[in-house]
């Protein structure tokens, strides 16, 4: 495996800016727990738990999120101890085809998790997986271990019983993908993320985000949409973009900012060739950003042949593109 694929995707890094905002973790639950199980959580208690069980390996194109929450207090059950908190595993499916090995792969990370819990001396607790998938197509694989293990009716009663809900927001329409705003805006730049119907969508899914109100860090969101999209999307330029978020943030897309610095336009304002090329440098200079790579100067881009600019990119946006696949 090469360097390249092992470096996160855009998705990677968005899925993980959004979901640690506890905010719109907690809205991703109440939305896909059953209401038998929300009754036995204190939310008010989440809280996002630090390591990966994702196999390096893997994590260029997987991203998990643990979280925890206590038991409702004074919670009856019939067993003889009840843990005093409910662990929340949580991993977005990168890969733009569904992949029935899946479901194997969380049983792996949540026996790893139970490993850890068990390293610093406490007690096994439930674990319940949430697949987030936005993939182009549905999700027709597997979902649980059933389907992966073909085995007699006799011989089933002896086998791992495992399965986990998968959130298709293939199958979603904007209607129906629910919670609050933040968890709103997440899903959707996932849904759309590699999609031509982006540009279409992106003023709609900004409204909501201008719905959360004050005492937000809105900057920052803004900050991700604009290096999400920019590295994700192959349709979508960086002069729509910036127009889009200027006709419903006119006052927080201000110079200095992320998206203003990388989505730079070049000093040749007045001629059509300075135009295209600074958009291009802006373009390599977000993906470089997003690589990890060293971020070009201005002069030095600017300075360079329409030609040259447009084969850096591109050999840029392979990289990406490997990364998704």
């Amino acid at each position: 495996m090469d360097e390249d694929h092992q470096l996160p995707t855009p998705h990677n890094n968005f899925f993980q800016f959004a979901l640690s905002n506890l905010k719109a973790a907690r809205s991703l639950i109440e939305t896909q727990l059953p209401a038998d199980v929300l009754a036995e959580l204190n939310l008010e208690t989440l809280r996002l738990e630090s390591g990966s069980f994702v196999d390096p390996a893997l994590r260029s194109r997987q991203s998990d999120m643990l979280y925890s929450a206590e038991l409702v207090s004074g919670l009856s059950n019939e067993a003889e101890s009840v843990p005093d908190r409910v662990l929340l595993y949580f991993l977005v499916e990168h890969k733009s085809e569904p992949d029935s090995q899946t479901v194997l792969q969380l049983l792996s990370y949540i026996v790893r998790i139970w490993e850890r819990l068990l390293r610093d001396g406490l007690s096994l607790s439930p674990v319940i997986p949430l697949v987030v998938y936005h993939g182009n197509r549905a999700w027709t694989v597997a979902r649980d271990l059933d389907d992966l293990v073909p085995a007699s009716k006799a011989v089933r009663g002896f086998q791992v019983r495992f399965g986990c809900p998968i959130l298709d927001l293939s199958q979603r329409s904007n209607d129906e993908i629910g919670g609050d705003s933040l968890l709103q805006v997440t899903l959707r730049m996932l849904k759309y993320g590699r999609d031509r119907q982006l540009q279409a969508e992106l003023f709609s899914i900004l409204q909501i985000l201008r719905s959360v109100g004050e005492g937000f860090p809105i900057q920052q969101w803004l900050d991700a949409i604009q290096v999400y999209a920019m590295s994700a999307n192959n349709d979508l330029t960086s002069e729509e973009l910036k127009q889009t978020l200027a006709s419903v943030f006119p006052t927080q897309f201000y110079p200095g900012s992320i998206a203003d610095r990388l989505l730079e336009e070049g000093r040749e304002e007045g001629r059509e060739e300075g135009l295209e090329k600074g958009k291009l440098a802006g373009k390599i200079q977000m993906l470089q950003e997003l690589l990890g790579d060293p971020i070009s100067t201005d002069a030095e881009l600017i300075s360079s042949g329409q030609e040259a600019l447009e084969a850096k990119a591109q050999a840029l946006q392979d990289r990406v593109r490997r990364q998704d696949m």
